[in-house]
């Protein structure tokens, strides 16, 4: 709408209506870094340094700003507004630039430690912090459908039936194998329905995940990666899916690494008494690249599973 719409429309001067919207936008470039997205310019999209800054400026004010709440507490003053008091619009940018980033690839999640040995305390040093930033780019993936749902390994290729019948192809020529069995979850055994009934909610499915354990149960960290990687979940159940992980007690940053095929990604690990996990996640798509199941103890010790996955996505046909 143009200023002049806005003086027609509210009957203000043109003056007013002009310095109202310069208001609004130094409002909204009211935050460290904002002079250097200025400067990109509205041609060209802000350098992954210049965004990576802009982050970092961002969550510093925030966290100063929450500092000073609390210590406002203490001494029984009203301090500084916390998060939760920031405008819908600086909250929006907060939210807008976390995931811009993570979808650029600018930010780099490792476990990093002090040369004292403490930890850093440095943003994207957590397995959680990981998991919620990466499901914020999960949610934005597109909404797909199809017949099968193929899933490309360095193995070959399968593809499933929405009646869980599993097909491989070998030499060309596709193979019937019989019916997958349903992924678990929690109590529940899913078929391709009940996976598109499951709730998204991720404390929802955390509580699932946390049910406790059947007999011969794969771990909750194990059927959480199968759904994200190897299942038709939707965007916004995966979303929900890294958010429960992010619940989970135990799993582990490891940090950037490159899978089997070169690719780099950013790795968890989930350690239990007998075995332990270890999935590569591609932090721009949110896509598993590689996942690694390894006993540790008894009498499978030293045994693994490794899955890489080229690609997974719905067709229509196989083959």
């Amino acid at each position: 709408m143009s200023t002049y719409d806005d003086v027609e429309r509210t009957g203000m001067s043109t003056q007013d209506v002009e310095e109202t919207g310069m208001t609004e936008r130094a409002e909204l470039l009211d935050f460290p870094g904002a002079d250097e997205l200025v400067a990109a310019g509205r041609v060209e999209p802000p350098s992954a340094q210049a965004l990576a800054r802009a982050l970092a400026g961002i969550e510093a004010a925030v966290a100063t700003q929450e500092a000073g709440h609390a210590a406002g507490r203490k001494k029984g003053a009203v301090g500084s507004a916390p998060l939760r008091g920031m405008s819908g619009r600086r909250r929006a940018l907060v939210g807008l630039f976390t995931a811009a980033a993570v979808a650029a690839g600018v930010v780099t999640y490792a476990n990093t430690v002090t040369p004292t040995g403490t930890r850093s305390e440095a943003r994207a040093n957590t397995a959680s912090v990981f998991l919620n930033d990466i499901a914020t780019v999960a949610a934005t993936q597109s909404l797909s459908s199809g017949k099968y749902w193929k899933t490309h390994l360095t193995v070959g290729d399968s593809y499933l039936s929405q009646s869980m019948d599993f097909y491989v192809v070998n030499g060309g020529k596709a193979y019937k194998k019989g019916r997958q069995p349903d992924w678990q979850f929690g109590p529940k055994d899913l078929d391709w329905k009940g996976l598109d009934q499951l709730t998204t909610d991720p404390a929802k499915l955390l509580q699932l995940l946390q049910t406790p354990p059947r007999p011969k149960s794969i771990s909750p960290f194990d059927q959480a990666v199968t759904l994200l990687g190897g299942s038709p979940a939707s965007p916004k159940l995966r979303a929900g899916l890294f958010k429960a992980m992010a619940g989970l007690k135990g799993v582990k940053l490891v940090g950037t690494v490159k899978d089997s095929t070169g690719r780099g990604g950013t790795a968890l690990e989930f350690a239990e008494a007998k075995s332990v996990g270890r999935v590569i996640v591609d932090p721009k798509t949110s896509s598993i690249l590689e996942y690694t199941f390894t006993w540790t103890a008894g009498a499978s010790k030293g045994k693994a599973t490794h899955q890489t996955y080229l690609s997974v996505g719905f067709t229509d046909k196989i083959g």
